[in-house]
């Protein structure tokens, strides 16, 4: 009798053979994560709204969880991730950057670290939605929940800077808003 053998890494069995490209997306993701853990607190410290500085210091901690996940994708594959460097989260950073660096009186300041963080999350949403693709298509099951949970974080710091930038708060509510309406969006 044949047994049909799943590529699944669930159990610590490696794959055959993981995408190059797959494996340099992971690592331009990587390098992006670690490169945000050095940005969101310089962000932090620049915003002048108590929410604002609430959410990036959330996102923060979130965001050192998204590299230990990667590092757990690539150990769970038996790979070592690429040091591939991210252009356009180095861009996005340098924004940040010029942003704080005008040191602005005003609450434009927080309004332009809000457009930065949206843009920064965009295109982290955009990334790993295809990182997310790949992994299920490969059958990588215990990868994708890992990347999957990596997206929703990233959605949801996504939907609460909008939130803020549009006046929604206060973040308390905000939070308690999206994480109901993520739980209903499950069911």
């Amino acid at each position: 009798m044949m047994t049909k053998t799943k590529k699944t890494t669930s159990k610590g069995d490696a794959p055959a053979s993981v995408p190059q490209s797959f494996l340099n997306q992971l690592g331009e993701m990587h390098t992006a994560e670690r490169e945000l853990t050095v940005a969101l607190p310089l962000m932090a410290r620049a915003a002048k709204s108590k929410d604002l500085k609430m959410v990036l210091q959330i996102h923060l901690d979130q965001t050192k969880g998204h590299v230990k996940a990667l590092d757990d994708v690539a150990k769970s594959l038996a790979v070592e991730l690429p040091m591939k460097g991210c252009k356009r989260i180095t861009q996005l950073v340098a924004e940040g950057v010029t942003v704080i660096g005008k040191r602005l009186i005003t609450p434009d300041q927080d309004q332009a670290l809000m457009a930065v963080g949206q843009k920064v999350e965009q295109f982290e949403i955009e990334q790993y939605r295809k990182l997310c693709a790949t992994a299920k298509a490969q059958g990588y099951t215990h990868e994708f929940a890992l990347l999957t949970s990596i997206l929703n974080q990233e959605e949801m710091a996504s939907e609460l800077l909008a939130a803020l930038a549009a006046g929604k708060g206060p973040i308390d509510k905000l939070i308690e808003k999206a994480s109901l309406k993520r739980a209903g969006a499950r069911k």
